[in-house]
């Protein structure tokens, strides 16, 4: 995409055009702006436009102060437009660099925030970058898509699209062919329709979770632009034009519900909230006819299924309408808070017992109550291993069922992929019996080569919870007791058509609930692999004992080559030794060419370990003499010149 000739400048292109809206932001904006200037990118790298957009806080006295004396920064003078769409569209069309990246003027972004995000962009060729936001003065931030790294991803496979907030990494060539620009005709979320827009019209999304990039504060003023703009209609306008959006986008179904979601669970309360403070019933009768008529057109069965009880309600009483319903049933789950609320067991069904249940006068079904299939599935862990032999994970325990009249649907375990949308389910083999408390006995065998459905596993972050038809997943946790999975149990091995399956089982720190990981996504094999050179006993002979902490490798995995200026000079194939537990030893022993005796410390030994596709390498520790440890080193010399002395000795 060529750079527009109105914006087209002379020199080098800069990598990342930073853009900043301010309007009185004193003294945030100081720290906002050094923070970009103090990037390790370097400000040679960098555009940096910040618009001031019609201070009266002394604003634009400290950005002309700050570009007086940083000539990278460009600071653009211009009237209130009332909102921060106006400014960054200002400084889209000014921008000149392969990136553009968003910084509100309260906030500030980590050192190596740009040169982590521009060397992902263009390592994996992704069109976002999405970098972790951190919290601060008591804001809250988003944290359920920065779990891991993420090199490619979209919206259906992650937890991307609930950050919306434009604080992120855009390649322009993206922003300029679809015409990406703010929407100022929207008072609240201006920026989520951008960002939404470009996350679903990318070529790859990043995610950098393990460095935080961005700092997002919450003013002491409370001058935050989302908590200064009140009243309802603004909020349905704003998740009308959200709808309208994803509904251009993707069809109806599991892709869209998975998108709307996150309006319906994180907009929507604002929404009604909005709604009960109302100061003019009129104001508030006619921004409800607006909500109803809304989701009239955009609400279904199937988004329904992915609501909660009361989200269930409180949409009913919208499709109803029926105001004052909905604003006693909010006002009443508001003040509940985190307590539970109190339910009645009938006919082997469970009813959350919400406002205007079997109220005669309102008529709404027992369906809109029922929380039967929603209920946690009790159970106790007794077993959660991972066959060293095969990769498999095997399970059992005991499991009760949830509902008073047992079971309304069979017991399976759910795999879901963390942050995305896909998930498969296994059956349960489980004994009729049941003891004194009601528990059944349960085991199951997970096969990652078949567990997708008959299909293999993809490479993804598993999370393991045991379900009974649609109630609410029920993790593998501490709270069952789970207290066997101490270390990672890793597991590698050749697949169908020669490529590799690393497999690891591991227990989450914080919480205990288990989870299946396939591929290297958290915990790396190579760090897993131990090599060390033995004292030489012959001048023309190496010795390297390997200790492995991954099962399932083949015999042939372990090879020992020496490397010189040339390349390998000489290589043995390590013999596989005594396994204990997940631990395994292998010992390389190799003669030595007379070059790599002759020039010892310009050859140097390494030890690479395959299983099909997969390769590691793991360093080699040189041997350490009997009566002290060698002096630090890796090269061969260190090995043979021990062998020498030893050699002397017995002289």
């Amino acid at each position: 995409m060529t750079t527009p000739a109105a914006t087209a400048v002379a020199g080098p292109i800069p990598d990342v055009t930073v853009i900043t809206g301010a309007y009185n932001s004193m003294p945030y904006i100081t720290r906002s702006v050094t923070s970009v200037l103090e990037q390790t990118i370097g400000t040679d790298r960098l555009q940096i436009l910040v618009i001031n957009d019609g201070s009266t806080d002394g604003t634009g006295a400290e950005l002309d102060r700050l570009a007086a004396e940083n000539p990278g920064l460009t600071v653009i003078h211009q009237e209130n437009s009332g909102g921060p769409a106006g400014p960054r569209n200002v400084g889209l069309e000014r921008a000149t660099g392969r990136y553009v990246f968003f910084l509100d003027a309260d906030d500030y972004i980590g050192s190596e925030t740009l040169e982590r995000m521009v060397h992902t962009a263009d390592t994996h060729g992704t069109d976002v970058v999405v970098g972790k936001m951190v919290g601060v003065n008591g804001r809250g931030a988003p944290t359920s898509m920065y779990h891991q790294n993420l090199a490619r991803t979209d919206v259906f496979s992650s937890r991307v699209y609930w950050t919306l907030n434009p604080m992120k990494l855009f390649r322009r060539e993206l922003v300029e062919h679809h015409k990406l620009r703010f929407r100022p005709e929207l008072k609240v979320g201006q920026d989520q329709p951008f960002t939404s827009a470009a996350y679903l019209n990318a070529d790859g999304i990043s995610v950098i979770a393990d460095y935080d990039c961005v700092y997002w504060v919450k003013r002491d003023d409370g001058g935050n632009n989302t908590s200064v703009t009140k009243g309802t209609a603004p909020r349905i306008r704003f998740l009308r034009a959200m709808f309208e959006l994803v509904g251009e986008y993707v069809p109806e179904g599991p892709r869209r519900h998975h998108l709307l979601a996150r309006h319906y669970t994180i907009d929507l309360p604002h929404t009604i909230r909005q709604l009960r403070r109302e100061k003019h019933a009129s104001d508030q009768r006619e921004a409800f006819e607006d909500m109803r008529r809304l989701f009239d057109e955009w609400y279904s069965e199937g988004m329904a299924a992915r609501l909660s009880v009361v989200e269930r309600l409180l949409m009913e009483l919208v499709r109803r309408g029926d105001l004052d319903d909905l604003l006693t049933a909010s006002k009443y789950h508001h003040k509940l808070g985190d307590r539970a609320v109190d339910h009645l067991t009938e006919n082997g069904r469970v009813y959350a017992t919400y406002p205007f249940f079997r109220d005669p006068a309102r008529n709404i079904p027992d369906e809109f109550y029922d929380v039967t299939d929603e209920l946690p599935v009790p159970f106790r862990v007794g077993k959660a291993e991972l066959d060293p032999a095969t990769g498999v994970v095997h399970l059992a325990g005991k499991v009760k069922a949830p509902g008073p009249d047992g079971w309304s649907a069979p017991p399976e375990m759910l795999l879901k992929q963390r942050g995305g949308i896909v998930q498969h389910r296994l059956p349960l083999a489980v004994d009729e019996k049941r003891d004194e408390d009601g528990f059944q006995d349960f085991r199951l065998d997970v096969d990652p080569a078949t567990a997708g459905s008959g299909e293999p596993l993809a490479e993804a972050l598993w999370d393991l919870s045991l379900i009974c038809g649609e109630s609410n997943a029920t993790r593998f946790g501490d709270e069952n007791n789970l207290s066997l999975v101490k270390q990672p149990a890793m597991h590698a091995a050749p697949k169908h058509a020669g490529s590799g399956q690393v497999v690891t089982l591991y227990a989450i720190r914080s919480t205990g609930h288990l989870t299946l990981e396939l591929g290297e996504i958290k915990h790396q094999a190579a760090k897993r692999f131990e090599a060390a050179a033995q004292p030489a006993t012959r001048r023309d002979e190496l010795v390297v004992d390997v200790r492995a902490t991954v099962s399932g490798l083949p015999a042939d995995a372990v090879r020992l080559d020496v490397e010189g200026p040339a390349g390998v000079v000489a290589s043995a194939v390590a013999q596989p030794g005594k396994t204990t537990g997940a631990t395994r030893t292998y010992r390389a022993r190799l003669r030595l060419p007379r070059e790599a005796r002759k020039r010892r410390d310009a050859f140097t030994p390494k030890v690479t370990v395959r299983a099909g596709s997969l390769a590691w390498t793991a360093p080699v520790r040189p041997a350490e003499p009997a009566a002290a440890a060698a002096p630090a080193g890796r090269s061969i010399g260190t090995v043979l010149r021990s062998a020498k002395s030893r050699l002397a000795a017995r002289k």
